[in-house]
């Protein structure tokens, strides 16, 4: 239990204790209600000021029943206020309410499921490209150690194979989920329950096996990813051209902060219009890498290909060059 969640127990017991002895006093004394109340505040308090005193004697026994259990209940409270502010309890609580605020106002976020060393770097890259995203893992201390960090961090502490867990994550505001927990298992799961949810959202899937890459595509995922088979391929083209691969790195990586995008022409403007007349290059300053037309793939397309609304592009460029195309096509 929380420490401000012992704080309102101890409050919500000394009430509790207050009110019946009121009650008590107010039976067996025949005093009326705020002589009652007035003489249990008074005792509990420890003033003892004595202008009112039980003369009976079941009065007299609860009186000393009350002042037992009023004082363990006053110190219960009261250690836990102590405790609450010496160990930053109160900082941490402030904290915590800013947290779920901020998840309260979300929407086309994305939500990480899992937070060991894939989930952490996809949530640097997130927080990178300033996107708001909110993170589930079941280790605590490994999401509290995160947020002492990390002043935006956006936590929810629990088991994200179960729905309600995924509902406190605003899933069906979301916009999409990364699932990289630790057991395959999980990981279809995870992808199955968010489907469920929310059919819309955007999934991609951790595998550890490649063989599970095909039942995370039939459990709902948008995109399947095994990160030994795609860190292997990397290391052979590394050692077989390392200065191609290099080049591509470096590039991406550059100050100028390179990028690929994906983006769908929705600017009615340019229906049927080839790439040389849509001055994209020109105007934007990206480059178009590959265009999807009628679910067919042309990578470097030609000059005189026609585009059309609904055809989707990857383009290269700087963030900067992307934005602009952006507001130029859709």
């Amino acid at each position: 239990m929380e420490a401000h969640e012992k704080i309102v127990l101890g409050i919500l017991l000394i009430i509790s204790i207050i009110v019946l002895e009121t009650i008590v006093l107010s039976l067996t004394e025949h005093w009326d209600l705020f002589t009652s109340f007035y003489t249990a505040v008074v005792t509990i308090s420890t003033v003892g000021y004595g202008d009112y005193t039980p003369k009976t004697f079941l009065g007299k026994l609860s009186v000393i029943i009350y002042i037992f259990a009023g004082v363990g209940a006053v110190a219960y409270t009261l250690s836990n206020v102590a405790s609450f502010i010496i160990e930053g309890h109160f900082k941490k609580y402030f904290r915590m309410k800013k947290m779920r605020d901020k998840l309260k106002k979300m929407r086309d976020h994305y939500i990480i499921c899992g937070f060991g060393r894939l989930g952490r770097i996809v949530a640097y890259e997130l927080e990178k490209n300033n996107i708001d995203y909110v993170v589930i893992d079941k280790d605590l201390e490994k999401l509290r150690e995160e947020c002492e960090k990390n002043k935006n961090f956006v936590y929810i502490h629990g088991d994200a194979t179960q729905d309600e867990i995924l509902e406190k994550a605003k899933i069906k505001e979301a916009k999409g989920l990364i699932t990289v927990v630790g057991s395959d298992a999980e990981n279809v799961f995870i992808t199955l329950s968010a489907k469920k949810l929310n059919p819309k959202i955007y999934v991609v899937a951790k595998a550890d096996a490649p063989s599970t890459l095909d039942k995370l595509i039939k459990a709902g995922a948008d995109r399947a990813v095994c990160p030994y088979t795609v860190g292997g391929m990397e290391i052979a083209r590394l050692a077989i051209n390392p200065e191609t691969i290099e080049f591509i790195h470096s590039l991406v990586a550059s100050e100028e902060d390179m990028e690929i995008r994906r983006f769908v022409i929705k600017n009615k403007e340019l229906d049927g219009k080839s790439i040389k007349d849509s001055k994209i290059r020109e105007k934007t300053g990206a480059t178009i890498l590959v265009v999807i037309k009628d679910g067919k793939t042309i990578s470097s397309p030609p000059p005189e290909l026609k585009l059309n609304v609904g055809d989707i592009i990857y383009a290269f460029g700087t963030k900067e060059q992307l934005e602009k195309l952006k507001k130029y096509i859709e």
